[in-house]
C-alpha cells in the first residue's frame, strides 16, 4: 500500500511538528552554553540594530556653582550609538528524488528522512551561531600552520594568533566547503578557489581536504580558513557574520580612529571592555579570572558573572585547583566536581567549558551585557512569501528553507573582559 506521503502531508507535518518554539528549543539544546545564557531578543527590525551605550556622566560637579553650571551647560553625559548590521544565515534541508521514489511503499514514506534532514539543519544552524560567538564577524575559523605541499591534510591554528591550536577543530564538520585568504580582513580570497572537507580529526586538530594543498592557487602557510559564502572576496571586506566576543571585547586594544559599527571605541575603554594579560610569567589562569571578575564587578557593575574557557583550558584549570585551596568547590571536569567557581572579592564566578572558545583566550562577562538580537526567531522557517513550506527545489526532490537575520551586541562592555592566554 502506498505511504501517501506527498508535499502537502509533509508540509502539514512540518507546520505541526516544527513550531517556532520547538525549533528554538531544538537549537538551544545543542548550541554553545555561552550562547544559551546571554540575552536573546527576537523583536528586531529596521536596516540596522541600533543601541546606545553610556560610558560617562555629565562632569558638571564642582564646589563652585559657576564652574558646575558652566561645565554642565557645555558638557553632556557620554554615550556611543552603535549601528550593528543584521547578518543573514540560511539552511536548506532537502530530500532527494531517489529517496522519495524508494520509500513509496514504506510506512511514513520519506517523512522520516525529511525529519532527519530538518533536525540536522537545526543542529548545524546552532553550530554556526555558536562558532560566530567566538569570531570577529568575518567568518574566520582557523589558519593553515603546515607547509604547503602535495598532501591533503591541514594542521589547524588559531586565526588570530597563528599558533597551532587543536581547539579550533571543533568548528569544522565533514562536508564543509572552505575558502582561504592571507588575512582575516585585509586581503581578497585566494583566487576564489574552494575545497571540501573529507575528514576531521578532533584529537589531532587536523582536517583533510578533497584537493591537494598545492593545487589551491596561492595557498600558503598562515592563510586563514573560512566557510564558503561567509567571507566577502575583497581586500576590505564587510562583516557577513555576527561580530562575537573577540570583536566586542578584543585581546588587543583597538587602534585610534577605528570605525566599529559607526564608533571609535578608543575614546573610552569601557566601550571595549577589560583586557587581562594572562601570559605574564607566574600568573595562573585562576588568577587571571579573579582579576577580570574584579574589574567587571567593581568597576563595570556587573549584576552577575560567568566565565567561559576552552575545553583544554578547563581541564588545565580543574587539574590546578583539585585537592588544593578549592577542595570544597564542586565543578565540571575534576573528580567529584560539578561546577568550578572562582571567588573574587565576594563575587562568585562560575566557569564553563566551551568547545568553540579557542585555547588562546578566555572571557568573563555579565550575560545581560551581551545580547543576541534577531528579526524573528533565529532560525525560523521561510514561510512569509505565500509559497508552500515544502518546495520543489531547482533539482529533483524537495527542500525546506530556514533563515535567520541576527547579530551580537556588547551593550555594556565594561562588564566584560577578555583574558589573553599563552
Amino acid at each position: 500500500m502506498p505511504s501517501g506521503a506527498n508535499t502537502t502531508t509533509a508540509s502539514n507535518f512540518i507546520k505541526r511538528y516544527y513550531s517556532p518554539k520547538m525549533t528554538v528549543n531544538t537549537v538551544s539544546k545543542v548550541e554553545s552554553r555561552s550562547l544559551n545564557i546571554i540575552k536573546h531578543d527576537t523583536g528586531g527590525s529596521g536596516d540596522d540594530y541600533s543601541f546606545l551605550t553610556m560610558y560617562g556622566d555629565n562632569p558638571s560637579g564642582s564646589q563652585d556653582f559657576n564652574e558646575a553650571q558652566t561645565t554642565g551647560q557645555n558638557a553632556m553625559s557620554g554615550g556611543a550609538q552603535f549601528k550593528v548590521t543584521w547578518c543573514n544565515d540560511f539552511q536548506v534541508p532537502s530530500v532527494g528524488k531517489d529517496i522519495i521514489a524508494k520509500t513509496k511503499n514504506k510506512a511514513g514514506g520519506w517523512i522520516p528522512q525529511l525529519k532527519n534532514e530538518m533536525d540536522s539543519s537545526l543542529r548545524y544552524s546552532a553550530h554556526r551561531r555558536s562558532v560566530a560567538l567566538f569570531t570577529t564577524g568575518f567568518g574566520e575559523l582557523a589558519t593553515v600552520t603546515n607547509a604547503i605541499g602535495a598532501g591533503f591534510v591541514i594542521t589547524l591554528g588559531n586565526p588570530r594568533t597563528g599558533s597551532v591550536d587543536r581547539s579550533v577543530a571543533y568548528r569544522f564538520v565533514k562536508g564543509m566547503t572552505l575558502v582561504f585568504s592571507a588575512s582575516i580582513s585585509g586581503n581578497a580570497l585566494r583566487a576564489g578557489q574552494s575545497a571540501k572537507i573529507t575528514k576531521v580529526d578532533y584529537t589531532a586538530g587536523t582536517i583533510t581536504l578533497d584537493t591537494a594543498l598545492n593545487a589551491i592557487s596561492g595557498l600558503t602557510i598562515n592563510d586563514v580558513i573560512f566557510t564558503k559564502g561567509d567571507r566577502q572576496d575583497s581586500g576590505t571586506p564587510s562583516r557577513l557574520r555576527p561580530a562575537g566576543l573577540p570583536a566586542w571585547v578584543p585581546t588587543t586594544a583597538p587602534s585610534a580612529s577605528e570605525n566599529f559599527f559607526g564608533q571609535d571605541r578608543t575614546v573610552n575603554s569601557f566601550l571595549y571592555g577589560w583586557i587581562i594579560d594572562g601570559t605574564t610569567t607566574g600568573k595562573s589562569l585562576a588568577q587571571s579570572l579573579v582579576e577580570a571578575a574584579n574589574y567587571c564587578s567593581t568597576v563595570g557593575h556587573a549584576e552577575r558573572l560567568v566565565s567561559c574557557v576552552s575545553v583544554d583550558k578547563f581541564i588545565e584549570l580543574s587539574a590546578s585547583i583539585e585537592n588544593k585551596q578549592y577542595t570544597q568547590i564542586t565543578g565540571r571536569g575534576g573528580t567529584g566536581f560539578k561546577t568550578i567557581v572562582i571567588y573574587a572579592d565576594g563575587v562568585e564566578l562560575p566557569v564553563i567549558s566551551e568547545q568553540y572558545c579557542p585555547n588562546s583566550e578566555a572571557y568573563v562577562y555579565d550575560p545581560g551585557a551581551l545580547h543576541h538580537p534577531s528579526i524573528g526567531d533565529a532560525p525560523h522557517i521561510d514561510a512569509e512569501d505565500g509559497n508552500q513550506i515544502l518546495r520543489q527545489s531547482a533539482a529533483a526532490g524537495v527542500e525546506v528553507r530556514y533563515e535567520a537575520f541576527e547579530c551580537f551586541s556588547g551593550e555594556n562592555c565594561a562588564a566584560m573582559a577578555a583574558v589573553k592566554l599563552a
